[in-house]
């Protein structure tokens, strides 16, 4: 059996790390569970929380058929009808839960015990997620000075946070969830009428930065006269990422978590939170903070195990219970145009924010977002065909003749940049806003349309054309070379996904980077002090979550890849702000829209079981 392990570590079923991790839990002897245990860790790499024992079979599809105990093993594992019954068998390592070992075998699925661990701390937090009754009176009043029009959904967003320890607010780019989280603020200050610690914090650092002007100018808009010296205290004037909220840097090992002592924690960008990070924060929060958790459930997922945030929204199918709803209508006229709609209290903390601020109806990019997120293929195709939309642009790539038009396209789209850099101040402030007028991104980091390969033609192009001037001496610095950092530096305030700009101190004649930083405020970075970074003409979708820019330049490649999914191309789609421009082989593109980027975890059942 071992050899038959080694050879499907050969053949990619699972991988050398995941019969070594098998190994050191088991032993050889225990041949079955070392084959579950290897197909349960290569199943969590892949993004899933646990292993459903009905996946315990291979399906391979054998193309050398002289291999015969090789077949017969396959066969053999295939035939097994009575997993739960050899597993428990083995008691040292396997349980329900109730003793405590690695491996965990509860509702016929397969865990590590850490996981099952995670998953138990987040149901149990959510579940426990009762509505707290609050007198209407003052919460129409806040809502009065903060809407000047009827809005009943971003009322129902704020009724919903003030009346649950957890609430959860879900909506596409341009919804308003960023300006939804001022007025959250302001509603609790209000509300509770006391000094709050309220702390706001994103993903990533560039949301931060982001999060922390919105805030700022949102308070700055509002007369002193509204808040007395105590509520004036509790209005923060800063986000943060998540990581610095814990203490969590490149050099923490062994991290014992301390309870945060806050009333109150709003997390942006919360779809890219995994099962792992949210137990961590829920198990250090006290009983008396609120958290609010903002996103986009149909934006790419977490890179580790998990879709948390989309398995929570799931839920928003349902109705308010018949008690939350008769409240909530005493505030806001909240209505349902289905009213057969089954009933449950998890959907009383999730909002869905709906009208989108940023695009209007006709815009192009909404409706090819709204389709791509329904998969919608054929409205898609009509898009594209009717031409009427200014703002979206397909170029079919067949050949190699359309893939250096896609490269002269890039090379204009900066050229206006290095334009704009030769005539202006190297340190005008809106050197960094005019590098986010045009961003390339890709959907892989290697190969013809990868990052790395078209950030090397793209310098290259630059400098035949004298559009840069690169100093050898320098080691390939040049004024205006942007560059994105790929590693988190608290230290330095630079974060995993900020994009800098290069330029020359005269003064101490040295190249540096300038970063956005808090407060419209610009970090600057010595070239030899950055952590780890990349070029930034052509950034990854992963590296993009979290930023936005005026003009985008989508890049697929000519072969279908298991990356390439419907979320992808929908948080690619929904980065820019005035144009996208596609440029892929059209059944690349419509392959991806179709492939779900699907993630297994039992936390929907478990909250749909008590339903």
């Amino acid at each position: 059996m071992y050899r038959f392990l080694k050879k499907l570590c050969k053949i990619k079923i699972i991988r050398f790390i995941d019969l070594y991790l098998a190994l050191i839990l088991t032993n050889k002897k225990k041949e079955l569970l070392t084959f579950a245990i290897s197909l349960l860790s290569k199943y969590i790499s892949e993004g899933n929380i646990c292993l459903p024992l009905s996946k315990l079979h291979l399906d391979i599809n054998i193309i050398n058929k002289k291999n015969k105990k090789f077949i017969e093993n396959i066969k053999k594992i295939n035939k097994i009808n009575n997993w739960k019954e050899i597993l428990f068998s083995y008691k040292d390592l396997v349980s329900d839960g109730q003793k405590n070992t690695p491996i965990i075998l509860i509702n016929n699925c397969l865990y590590l015990h850490k996981i099952w661990e995670e998953e138990n701390i987040i149901f149990k937090n959510f579940f426990y997620n009762n509505f707290y009754c609050q007198k209407p009176e003052k919460i129409i009043k806040i809502l009065k000075f903060l809407y000047k029009k009827q809005d009943f959904i971003q009322k129902g967003a704020i009724c919903s946070a003030l009346t649950h320890r957890i609430s959860i607010i879900t909506g596409s780019p341009g919804t308003g969830k960023t300006s939804m989280i001022s007025k959250l603020i302001f509603a609790f200050i209000k509300f509770f009428d006391k000094h709050l610690k309220i702390n706001v914090v994103a993903t990533t650092g560039k949301a931060a930065i982001r999060l922390t002007q919105s805030i700022n100018i949102y308070f700055k808009n509002i007369s002193n006269e509204v808040f007395n010296k105590i509520q004036k205290k509790s209005i923060p004037t800063k986000a943060t990422t998540i990581h610095n909220l814990l203490k969590i840097n490149l050099y923490s090992r062994n991290i014992k978590f301390k309870k945060l002592n806050i009333d109150l924690l709003i997390i942006d960008e919360s779809s890219m939170i995994d099962f792992n990070l949210m137990s961590i924060i829920l198990n250090i929060l006290p009983q008396k903070t609120q958290l609010i958790l903002l996103g986009d459930e149909y934006q790419l997922p977490s890179i580790e195990y998990g879709n948390l945030f989309k398995d929570l929204c799931y839920f928003k199918k349902f109705s308010f219970t018949r008690k939350y709803l008769l409240w909530l209508n005493s505030i806001v006229k909240y209505s349902y145009k289905n009213k057969n709609i089954k009933n449950f209290f998890f959907r009383n903390f999730i909002t869905v924010l709906k009208h989108n601020f940023r695009y209007d109806l006709n815009s192009g990019i909404h409706q090819l977002a709204i389709n791509i997120k329904n998969g919608n293929i054929r409205n898609i195709e009509k898009i594209f065909l009717s031409k009427k939309y200014n703002d979206i642009e397909y170029f079919n790539i067949l050949n190699i003749n359309h893939y250096k038009k896609m490269i002269s396209s890039f090379i204009k789209g900066y050229t206006k940049y290095f334009f704009y850099l030769k005539n202006n101040n190297i340190h005008d402030e809106n050197i960094l806003y005019k590098f986010s007028n045009y961003q390339v991104i890709c959907a892989i980091k290697y190969g013809l349309f990868g990052t790395k390969n078209i950030n090397f033609i793209i310098e290259q192009e630059l400098l035949n054309n004298k559009i840069i001037k690169m100093n050898l001496k320098n080691n390939s610095w040049y004024i205006g070379k942007p560059i994105i950092i790929t590693k988190n530096d608290h230290l330095l305030n630079v974060f995993n996904g900020d994009i800098g700009i290069t330029f020359f101190d005269i003064k101490d004649k040295k190249f540096k980077i300038k970063f956005f930083s808090f407060n419209n405020k610009q970090n600057i970075v010595l070239i030899d002090n950055l952590p780890s970074y990349e070029i930034a003409y052509a950034i990854t979708v992963h590296k993009s979550q979290g930023s936005e820019f005026k003009n985008v330049a989508l890049v697929l490649p000519d072969k279908f890849y298991s990356i390439l999914t419907r979320e992808l191309i929908y948080t690619a789609i929904t980065r820019t702000q005035k144009k996208i421009t596609i440029y892929s082989n059209k059944n690349i593109f419509y392959q991806s829209i179709k492939s779900k980027i699907q993630r297994f975890s039992n936390l929907k059942n478990k909250i749909n079981n008590y339903n």
